[in-house]
């Protein structure tokens, strides 16, 4: 059987609370579970990283309610591949919160992953953090 796997970015609200912060991870752990999907959700502020996988319709209906909800902007699918086996099988979504800087959130994320990630999926989520947290580095 083949899984989705799709990786996303988008950029939070402006007036994003820690409320619906909160809420977002919440219900992803609810729905997701009942859906079949594990994942990451990686958030630093101002911008989300999420990998999602799980049966096919079952991403692509999540994608679909994730393009509608209005806590996020400017969702760009930044890889999608079908996979023969889960990397995220504990997590029904796991929310990683990881500072702004591209050097904490590096290691935030680092301790944060399994680590029997293959190498290649854990660079990968590290090149986007540090795009995602790239944007929001301020000049010393």
């Amino acid at each position: 059987m083949h899984l989705k796997s799709v990786t996303y970015t988008s950029m939070a609200r402006l007036d994003l609370t820690e409320q619906e912060v909160v809420e977002i991870h919440r219900t992803a752990l609810r729905s997701n579970a009942l859906d079949g999907i594990t994942g990451v959700l990686i958030f630093n502020g101002t911008h989300f990283l999420q990998i999602v996988e799980g049966g096919p319709s079952s991403v692509d209906d999540l994608l679909r309610r994730l393009r509608q909800d209005s806590r996020h902007q400017a969702l760009e699918v930044r890889d999608e591949r079908l996979v023969d086996r889960r990397l995220f099988g504990g997590w029904s979504m796991e929310l990683v919160r990881v500072k702004g800087r591209y050097i904490e959130a590096r290691e935030q994320v680092s301790r944060a992953l399994p680590g029997d990630l293959p190498t290649a999926v854990t660079e990968r989520i590290l090149r986007m953090t540090e795009a995602i947290s790239g944007t929001v580095e301020l000049p010393s």
